[in-house]
């Protein structure tokens, strides 16, 4: 880390507090907006107080949250050249002298500084100012001295300690000067540091640039999703924004123009949600709850009018337009009522979710009339899945448990004839579920599912090998003959979302490519996919133009945050429209990625790529964070997610991410390998890859190794510490330590293992289910392991880690068990989540660079 040099024994103080007193040598200032007492400022209130200097010190005229100075940079708010931040050193002493006013008047001026660690400290701010001052510690008031010392008191002192982790940090000094003040305006600012740290470790700059950290992540504004009406010529976007220091957020949906991004509507401020348009028309309808009842409503952007279509609906679910416009589908919840509440017999192992005992049925509305009609009815759930193009048929599905037989559930897909409401079952019995749409003329279905959901029709594997049926296929249904065509069978990357699109009679797919998520062309003439050129590693959704061959979509990098782009399907043209994350990274510094594979001793190639720090120095040994997850999805190439890999980075810690066998994006061979494996050939592919990885590089540190993984990556951190010992340190969030256990517990463990286990159970296959388990090899663990998980998780139930804790506790080996309370398999609240990030770097901190402080602080020792 680049940073000034705090202090010269010659210019400023004596060597001996060195070791443990910065003071600020250079600062950034910039004189504030004129301050001026309001009329009547001498008038009692109705509290019978005056409004006083001290008054007009507290008042804030300006909010500089998420503002960051730089020397050139314009205060915002304030005319004039004075607001323009320049660059003042300190004198011999660390004071600062400011220009008083030559009228007598009040002033205000700002001076900031930035904090930078290169590790976690408590640092002591301490500032002498004989003037009114507030301190702010990265945009957060951190205190504040009201009182004015006269030319021969003493100057008055202000001084805080605040935990900060390695990083950039803006130190934030607001200072006034009052009208009868006859001696200098100066302040003196101090950083005291901990014995525990030297002034390698710390320093001050006056430029904002820095790693990326969580904050980075959690703040600011984001883009949830993007629509384009049927004529392209509108979008509507809706956005996310935390409310820190809260955990609350709020939510909103906007309609710009495409040609310039003009905003017609806005609904910020407005309880409304599933926002749909029509597929003709400028009708954009959304859907608004008042005491549980719900409502819907058609806006039309052309005239800027409203109507509702339903009004004080109970138990709404969702929705969906005809072709036509002229009507929409929607569905009803029912719920069991009158049960015992304290007792309750479970009616099989889908009875054990929450909402299991609801079941949805399909209705009608009349836009012009607003006639409704109940379309379907029975004990079992009715989906819908489309509409017909000539908005006369809809198709829907139902779904049922079967125990007997893997994955334990079945469905059938239905047609019915709106106008007689008559229904044909089209698939009866799909082991395998899909998900379908209509063709443009309506005589053919676009569906996805698994390569086993047509039989063995689309399944590309080997032999007797048994496909994973996570690695989505494509397949093209003749309604009139049932003839399937599993176009994707021999396509590699797995199918996420497939679009029939009748702009321009394409069939488009989103699909993960690798590490990576990629928009394919399908055309359906020559039977040829094409690679669409995105600008982006990972596509995160995508939506189309009804009647326009454009499409708006979302996606990311490993080194640039998401971005919102409009697509030529025509000409392959992209245009961002949407980046609001661009300001809140403005001033991230990325280190350098690079692309590192490995082939094992059986041929397998295991891909891998390498994060480096930002200040990354080849000639310096690094801690190493490797990170996977050896389960059936690829760990992507996308900015964000639980585990930010460049956060790690600017951190000092060179990341190693790879993508072990069994994941699908890679082709039906390579994903079928996930198959009644549970770890161990993966376990075995992370350790090779990863000792290799070592020996190449030679800036990093084989003796400070930690690795990580969540869910099935956390099982799988478990099952490498009884596997090896060149980790120094390890992570498992929500990890799973009896695959017995699991199976049988969590809410998804059957259902999951029918792929992951399939065939195999624990009274067949105990060498998987016992052998294969970490908690009965608990004993050969011999890394300090970190175990985090969700105290309301019910995936993986928070009892897998208690459960290797205890074992661990018994042998005496270091392990720390973190609870989370109140979140699930996702650490999703938005303080508990930084916690939660914090934790794992205070503990690799603590192991990997023997630094223990910061995971002391958060988690003291207790005399219990």
């Amino acid at each position: 880390m680049r940073k000034t040099v705090l202090f010269l024994a010659s210019l400023f103080i004596s060597a001996n507090i060195l070791a443990d007193t910065l003071t600020v040598p250079q600062w950034l200032i910039v004189s504030g907006p004129q301050p001026y007492m309001p009329a009547f400022s001498e008038t009692e209130s109705i509290k019978g107080k005056t409004f006083s200097e001290k008054d007009l010190f507290s008042f804030s005229p300006l909010d500089l949250t998420g503002y960051f100075p730089e020397e050139g940079k314009f205060l915002p708010g304030v005319p004039g050249n004075e607001s323009e931040w320049t660059v003042a050193m300190a004198d011999e002493s660390g004071s600062i002298g400011l220009e008083k006013p030559d009228d007598g008047t009040y002033a205000v001026k700002y001076l900031a500084a930035y904090i930078t660690l290169d590790r976690w400290t408590e640092v002591g701010i301490e500032f002498h100012s004989r003037q009114m001052i507030e301190v702010y510690l990265n945009g957060k008031k951190l205190d504040s001295k009201s009182s004015v010392e006269k030319t021969d008191k003493e100057p008055g002192k202000l001084s805080e300690k605040a935990g900060l982790p390695a990083g950039k940090h803006l130190l934030l000094v607001k200072t006034f000067y009052t009208s009868d003040e006859d001696g200098p305006w100066q302040l003196k600012g101090n950083i005291n540091l901990p014995s525990y740290i030297t002034l390698a470790d710390a320093g001050t700059e006056l430029h904002p640039r820095q790693g990326k950290n969580i904050h980075h992540l959690l703040d600011g504004i984001k883009t949830t999703s993007a629509s384009l009406s049927p004529d392209g010529k509108f979008y509507a976007i809706s956005y996310r924004r935390t409310l820190p220091p809260s955990d609350k957020s709020e939510s909103w949906t906007d309609i710009k123009r495409v040609s310039d991004s003009r905003l017609v509507q806005s609904f910020r401020h407005a309880s409304v949600q599933s926002f749909s348009w029509a597929p003709s028309g400028n009708l954009f309808s959304y859907r608004t709850t008042r005491d549980g009842k719900s409502s819907i409503w058609v806006f039309d952007v052309d005239n800027c009018t409203q109507s509702a279509v339903l009004e004080d609906v109970d138990d709404f679910g969702s929705y969906s337009w005809s072709p036509d416009t002229q009507f929409l589908i929607y569905s009803i919840r029912e719920q069991v009522t009158g049960d015992n509440e304290d007792l309750k017999r479970v009616l099989g192992m889908q009875d054990r979710l929450p909402g299991s005992r609801t079941r949805q049925f399909l209705y009608k509305v009349d836009i012009a009339t607003g006639t409704r009609q109940r379309l379907t009815h029975g004990h079992i759930t009715t989906s819908l899945q489309d509409i017909s193009p000539d908005s006369k048929k809809i198709l829907f599905s139902q779904s049922r448990p079967d125990y007997l037989e893997r994955p334990y559930s079945k469905q059938d897909l239905f047609i019915m004839d709106l106008q007689t409401v008559s229904t044909d079952t089209l698939i009866k019995d799909l082991r395998w579920g899909v998900s379908g749409t209509f063709s443009p003329d309506g005589k053919h279905l676009l569906l996805t599912g698994g390569p086993s959901a047509f039989g063995s029709l689309g399944e590309n594997v080997p032999g007797e090998v048994i496909p994973n049926n996570y690695d989505r296929q494509a397949y093209i249904y003749e309604i009139a003959t049932g003839k399937t065509d599993p176009f994707t069978r021999d396509f590699d990357p797995s199918v996420s979302q497939a679009r029939w699109n009748r702009a321009d009679n394409s069939v488009y797919l989103l699909a993960g490519d690798l590490d990576g998520v990629s928009l394919f062309r399908y055309n359906l003439r020559t039977g040829t996919f094409t690679k669409i050129d995105t600008g982006v590693d990972v596509v995160d959704w995508i939506r189309f133009a009804e009647n326009e061959p454009i499409a708006v979509f979302s996606g990311s990098g490993m080194s640039s945050p998401p971005k919102v782009s409009l697509l030529n399907l025509k000409n392959g043209r992209i245009r961002d429209i949407e980046n609001p994350d661009k300001n809140n990274f403005r001033n991230v510094v990325f280190g350098r990625s690079l692309e590192w594979d490995f082939e094992t001793a059986d041929g397998i190639n295991i891909p891998g790529r390498v994060y480096l720090p930002p200040d990354f120095n080849e000639s310096e040994k690094y801690p190493v964070i490797v990170y996977y997850y050896g389960g059936t999805t690829p760990v992507s190439r996308s900015f964000g997610g639980r585990y930010p890999f460049n956060m790690y980075a600017a951190n000092g810690y060179v990341v190693y991410v790879l993508q072990p066998s069994g994941a699908i994006g890679y082709g039906q061979e390579f994903s079928a390998m996930h198959v009644n494996n549970w770890g161990i050939t993966v376990a075995d592919e992370i350790i090779q890859a990863t000792t290799a990885f070592l020996g190449e590089h030679q800036f990093t540190d084989p003796e400070r190794v930690g690795c990580m993984g969540a869910s099935y990556g956390g099982f799988m951190t478990m099952l490498l510490q009884t596997r090896t010992d060149i980790f120094a340190a390890a992570i498992s969030h929500a990890g799973i330590s009896s695959i017995s256990s699991y199976w049988g517990e969590g809410y998804w463990g059957y259902g999951y293992s029918a792929e992951a286990s399939a065939e195999s159970f624990p009274w067949n296959n105990r060498e998987l289910y016992v052998d294969q388990s970490p908690l009965f090899s608990a004993d050969k663990i011999s890394t300090p392991l970190l175990l985090l998980h969700g105290a309301s998780d019910t995936n993986v139930p928070v009892g897998e880690s208690i459960q290797l804790y205890v074992a661990l506790k018994l042998l005496g080996k270091e392990v720390e068990l973190i609870e989370i309370e109140g979140e699930d398999h996702h650490i999703l609240t938005y303080s508990k989540r930084i916690a939660w990030s914090n934790t794992k770097l205070a503990w690799f901190d603590k192991w990997l660079k023997n630094q223990p402080e910061w995971w002391d602080n958060l988690y003291p020792e207790k005399n219990f």
